[in-house]
């Protein structure tokens, strides 16, 4: 007896959706610049540029599962860099200048965390207020200009660096998502997220330490901002304090198109990813159309908009069916 496929079905979940847009788009650049875009090379300069938005990203969706998000992202990501840059110029050998990178991130998720949930700033104005707080100290530190004179080219070292025969950024990528889908799937700390994002009060009158888990999370996406600072740092041979502008709205993006509400409650890290690559791709093979960057902007822009509307659309029609099948 033969099946019909429900494609219904399908389209109502969000994920299916984005892998559905991520393989489209694919098709589409293979069939107008095959020769360029279909190559095992291209894939991996696509996930290599998008290392860092996948890895602080992945967090990030934790923290957006409770209605929560960081705007600071993309200027912690500069003063890390900076930072590591400094180091490294100063003498400093690889992995302790990283380490220190690193602190110099999870600082910043200590004080957006505290400002979130000790004094009850709104993630927008808290996040908000680091961004620029970052960003400045970034450019102070490297006296507004680029740190790239007199740099030893040990800096370059992790960028350069194969494992297995996979790019490490590539590896590093394959690492964050096994660690987080395990976080999101098989933790109370992922368990907990959901059911922040889902009912916040209802959450802390059933023993969740709320402001802890929130905390925690804006401690954990500073730390990979930090380590997304060395590794940015790496590939440039530089440190760039005006650099990662709009980096915090490509994660934000990736999270979105992944499926993850706004309001919280909803979310998924491997819809993240695909999220993150559809960005990726789509702006690798616009760049081989020779599309201009500002009207791939204008794109980016158009795709958040719908993005956000047809998530929450999907989500609401989701949680209506919930509702309907419980009253049956």
């Amino acid at each position: 007896m033969n099946r019909k496929i429900d494609f219904s079905k399908i389209f109502r979940n969000p994920i299916s959706i984005i892998v559905t847009f991520f393989l489209l788009i694919n098709i589409f650049f293979i069939i107008t610049a095959y020769d360029s875009f279909f190559q095992i090379e291209n894939y991996f300069y696509v996930l290599k540029q998008t290392a860092m938005i996948i890895i602080v990203a992945s967090a990030a969706t934790i923290l957006m599962m409770t209605g929560n998000f960081d705007l600071s992202t993309g200027s912690v990501v500069a003063f890390a860099g900076c930072v590591y840059a400094l180091m490294i110029k100063n003498g400093m050998t690889l992995i302790p200048a990283g380490m220190i990178a690193v602190v110099v991130g999870i600082v910043i998720g200590i004080i957006n965390g505290t400002m979130v949930t000790k004094f009850n700033f709104p993630p927008f104005i808290a996040t908000l207020c680091m961004m620029y707080i970052s960003r400045g100290i970034a450019l102070i530190l490297a006296n507004g200009a680029t740190i790239r004179d007199n740099m030893p080219p040990e800096i370059g070292y992790l960028a350069s660096r194969d494992f297995l025969g996979l790019p490490i950024f590539v590896v590093f990528i394959i690492i964050a998502l096994i660690i987080f889908v395990f976080i999101e799937k098989k933790t109370l700390l992922g368990k907990y997220a959901l059911a922040i994002g889902g009912n916040r009060n209802a959450a802390f009158f059933s023993g969740i330490n709320t402001g802890a888990i929130i905390f925690s999370i804006y401690v954990i996406i500073g730390g990979l901002a930090g380590f997304a600072g060395v590794m940015s740092a790496s590939r440039l041979s530089a440190g760039d304090p005006r650099g990662m502008v709009g980096f915090e709205f490509d994660v934000i993006l990736a999270i979105i198109l992944g499926g993850t509400s706004l309001s919280g409650g909803k979310g998924s890290i491997i819809g993240t990813f695909f999220g993150a690559m559809v960005v990726a791709s789509l702006g690798n093979g616009l760049d081989m159309l020779n599309v201009l960057t500002f009207w791939q902007s204008i794109l980016k822009g158009i795709i958040f908009v719908l993005a956000i509307v047809l998530n929450e659309k999907i989500l609401k029609n989701i949680g209506k069916k919930t509702v309907v099948m419980a009253k049956a």
